[in-house]
């Protein structure tokens, strides 16, 4: 769900909105035209996207991939600088490589400002961060490439359904105030084919499933909101799961806290009652001490799932770019008799330390 990155805000880019220079708010009755809308919308304070899989090669060996790309914009201000690095957009981006078989997790991340290092296109998908990029082409396909610690993947993801806008009325709320909001847009089934080269140089011909969001909102959350524990789940019976459970101080679930199942055909059903999650165990940061609630299960409409990382530990430390611990990482999927049933990313923050005062 990307939400920490509005700590950044707080972090890097600090400011007081100035008279007539308001960003644009997130609003019922958006009419999202497509592909338009999977381009930038500058208008916006906050941006991402956000692309995650399983992959395997045709001997069965597994691997999970995360490319993130984030737009931050700030008001424009007085410039002491050169005029041809005058930008009010700020770009940063993470990218993960889940290796089961070596045993290993992969990550690097980057900080430019918008122009020659970084940018995205505003009529459709077309995104890049020095040599990371996503681009959608005419009739829909998605090219994704990215390098991290020596790998590289290549990918053409296909979008299985038309893009899937979640909430309500267009607006997927995420707090009491009206305000709290944004557009989320998401394939939640990515057919992935491609390259995935090792950083010793094995070359592997991979296939599977991706997921992509993108997100656009200008607000902050809820004060009393600390962390969120969120997934996107794809059942191998054809529904796709979304779900956040955002956590108060005393660890209560937030009444804004989401769950969408979205069919084999691309449609919707929403609640934010419906569902629970809680831990099956623990898995403790050896460089931190953070305690990350894992396995983690869910349950939802009367079934309940139980989300077990490929590897422990998936734990991002991101202390080039926005300096915000938390763990993203590939997992099973399982059933109460403890059966593969489909596959899932999963993220989980305020684990490390409370995000409750930096929104």
């Amino acid at each position: 769900m990307r939400m920490w990155l509005l700590t950044l805000l707080t972090l890097l880019l600090p400011f007081q909105p100035l008279v007539g220079q308001a960003f644009t708010e997130a609003k019922p009755g958006y009419a999202f035209q497509f592909p338009r809308d999977h381009g930038s919308h500058p208008g916006f304070r906050t941006e991402w996207w956000y692309f995650t899989g399983h992959l395997r090669t045709p001997e069965g060996r597994r691997f999970g991939y995360q490319l993130t790309f984030f737009r931050q914009a700030s008001p424009p201000g007085a410039w002491k600088g050169l005029r041809a690095w005058r930008t009010d957009q700020l770009h940063l981006a993470h990218a993960a490589l889940t290796d089961e078989v070596g045993h290993r997790f992969l990550v690097d991340e980057r900080l430019d400002r918008a122009g020659l290092l970084a940018g995205a296109s505003g009529t459709k998908l077309e995104v890049f961060q020095q040599d990371w990029k996503a681009e959608q082409d005419a009739v829909g396909r998605i090219q994704l490439h990215l390098s991290v610690r020596g790998a590289v993947l290549d990918l053409r993801l296909d979008p299985t359904t038309p893009p899937v806008v979640f909430g309500e009325n267009g607006v997927s709320r995420k707090g009491a105030d009206p305000t709290a909001a944004s557009h989320y847009i998401t394939f939640p089934r990515l057919r992935a084919q491609g390259s995935l080269r090792l950083p010793e140089g094995t070359q592997l011909t991979v296939q599977g499933q991706g997921w992509m969001d993108h997100e656009f909102s200008s607000n902050q959350l809820d004060a009393n909101q600390v962390g969120w524990d969120w997934a996107g789940i794809q059942l191998w019976d054809g529904r796709s799961l979304m779900v956040y459970r955002l956590r108060h101080a005393d660890g209560s679930q937030d009444p804004f806290s989401t769950l969408s199942e979205v069919d084999s055909q691309g449609h919707l059903r929403r609640s934010t009652h419906a569902f629970g999650m809680s831990p099956k165990g623990s898995w403790k940061s050896p460089r931190n001490g953070a305690t990350y609630p894992l396995p983690l299960e869910l349950e939802a409409w009367g079934e309940r799932f139980t989300l077990v990382p490929l590897l422990e530990d998936q734990e991002l430390r991101t202390g080039r770019s926005t300096g915000i611990t938390y763990w993203e990482g590939a997992c099973r999927v399982l059933d109460p008799g403890g059966h593969d049933v489909g596959e899932a990313y999963v993220e989980l923050t305020g684990y490390a330390h409370s995000l409750k005062g930096r929104f």
